[in-house]
This record gives C-alpha cells, structure tokens and sequence, in this order.
C-alpha cells in the first residue's frame, strides 16, 4: 500500500509517501526564520508561505526518482491533515489533496493533525495496546490513552497555555529569541548540574490535567522583581529552573498515569518532544517507550501518511 500525504496546519509546508509502514520520501520547507523576527506565527503570512513552497514540494515529487521509476504515481491513498490548525494553511493542504485525489483518482483522507504525532513515534513500528501518550507542542498539551486501535480518551489536557507555548513565552522574556523551546533545553544541557532547583509545581482538580501559566507567572515575576531591584538576572540560572519544573511537573503527572493506567508502552509525541531533558526524563518511566525520531517531532507529513496507512490497513 502506498500513501501520499500532506501536512500544512502551521507554518512547516510537507510532503511524504509511505509504502507499507516504510518511509519512500519526505520533504519539508519550514518557515521559522520568516516569522523569527515577529516572535511567533503570523497566520496570513503563513498561508501566503504555503502556497509558495507547495509550489516547491509539488515541482521536486514530479521530478524524484527512486530506483530510476517516478514516485509520485501509483499511489493507493492521499491523506492530508484536516484539522486542528490555521484555517488558512490547513486549506492550501486541502485544496492540493483534492486536486490529486481527482487527478489519480484515488480515495482521499482527511486526518486529524494531533493524531497523526500519536502515530509518529509508529513509523516502522507496530502499534501496541493499551498505550498512554504525552503530546506536548507548542499549541497543544495532553495526555491521550489508547485502549485500543481508533479508540482513544484525552485524560488530561492544559487548562490554559501550552507547554511550547510556555518556553517561547519565557524566551521572549529573557531575551533568548524565537522558538524558545530549543534555546532553552540547549541552556539547561549545559548548565542543569549548576542549577539544581525548580519554581512550584501547579496543582489541578483533576490530576492528569496540566495548568502552565502558573510557572510562567513565577518566571516572569522572578525577572520583574530582579529588574525592579536592579539586580543582575541570571539568565541561565532562570531558563534551567524553569525547565527543571516542567520536567519534573510533567514526570509527576505521568508517574501517577503509568500507575493507574498500567499502559503496555508510553509515547512521547509532539514538537516539544525534541526536548533532550523530557525526553531523557521519559525513558526513566516504563520499560517500553516509544520515542518519535528527531525528523518526526515536528510537523511532517510522514506521521499523517503512517497514520492513514493504519486507519485503512486490513
């Protein structure tokens, strides 16, 4: 079986094909260094920015070649991420899906985008049930458990910011640039055995739920109150804290998770599971764990071809 798909809810243009749960192609144009210098997305200019590199990907699929044969024929499905997203980046995906759909005449999936990372870290992986997955990006956080294929409950879910949100949030704070994420694991690599303390940890009614804004409050009222007194801030000593805490926090929550629930495995999915300090936390937890390769964490069509190679597979 093989699977063209697309992905374009934010601002990472992809283009991907899969032929039996074994990657063919992948191509991604990232617009990050665009909106760098606004310190986030800017949704009009990241639709503009799709309809530009589709253009690219659409020119480089007819121009590939793998063993001398094209290989943008002879696709059995075309996937394409449907939803949640930016409404206008979300649509040249659609447009471009539809419009190959109806050239090769081939059944057409829309797919749900957060679902699709779940499916990242099963790229040449079978899936196992029941599985409890921790999806942290820079939109979205939550704790998703699996009982079994298409069966799925969201058991916790931020109540306010993101944890990606979160760290570009704290970046612009302390002057570190944009996306935060990055920057700030990069800081706590090199300094996390210098500055061993943490902020407090937020509490929730529910206690698989997560509330981030907390800690950032205490960030950035650490650095006000240091800027107010005149006193040096340590910028390294304030990034490795925080994350320190949401290390920490999310380990906690997951703890309690893995002991109720009692997944056969656990998945880290998600642009924020590129974090080495989450990500070295997360293999400490179960003795199965399924980590997305780096190329995978962020937005990438792979993971929604991978994901609509499972829905239609007998």
């Amino acid at each position: 079986m093989k699977i063209f798909a697309i992905e374009s809810s934010h601002d990472d243009t992809s283009f991907a094909i899969l032929q039996d749960n074994k990657p063919l192609w992948m191509k991604t144009i990232t617009q990050t260094e665009i909106h760098k210098k606004y310190g986030g997305t800017i949704p009009e200019l990241a639709s503009r920015m799709h309809v530009k590199n589709i253009l690219i990907l659409i020119k480089e699929l007819i121009e590939t070649k793998i063993d001398n044969k094209e290989i943008c024929k002879n696709f059995d499905y075309i996937a394409y991420t449907k939803e949640p997203g930016l409404i206008g980046s979300l649509q040249i995906g659609y447009i471009v899906a539809q419009t190959m759909a109806m050239i090769y005449k081939k059944p057409i999936l829309g797919l749900n985008h957060l679902e699709g990372h779940f499916y990242s870290a099963f790229i040449e992986k079978e899936l196992q049930f029941p599985t409890l997955c921790l999806l942290i990006s820079g939109g979205h956080s939550q704790l998703m458990l699996y009982s079994k294929k298409d069966s799925f409950e969201i058991i916790g879910e931020t109540l306010d910011d993101a944890v990606g949100e979160v760290y570009d949030k704290i970046a612009r704070k302390l002057n570190l640039g944009f996306p935060g994420g990055p920057i700030i694991d990069k800081i706590w690599q090199e300094n996390k055995d210098l500055y061993p303390n943490h902020f407090s940890i937020p509490k929730t009614e529910n206690e698989f739920d997560f509330s981030f804004s907390g800690i950032k409050t205490a960030v950035i009222n650490r650095v006000n109150s240091l800027n107010q007194k005149n006193e040096e801030i340590n910028i390294n000593q304030i990034a490795t804290e925080f994350q320190n805490t949401v290390i920490l926090y999310l380990k906690n929550t997951l703890k309690k998770a893995i002991n109720k629930f009692n997944p056969n495995l656990i998945v880290l999915a998600g642009g924020v599971s590129a974090n080495v300090g989450i990500r070295n936390m997360f293999l400490t937890l179960h003795k199965n764990v399924y980590l997305p390769e780096m190329k995978y964490t962020t937005d990438n069509a792979m993971m929604i071809a991978r994901m609509a190679y499972e829905k239609v597979r007998k």
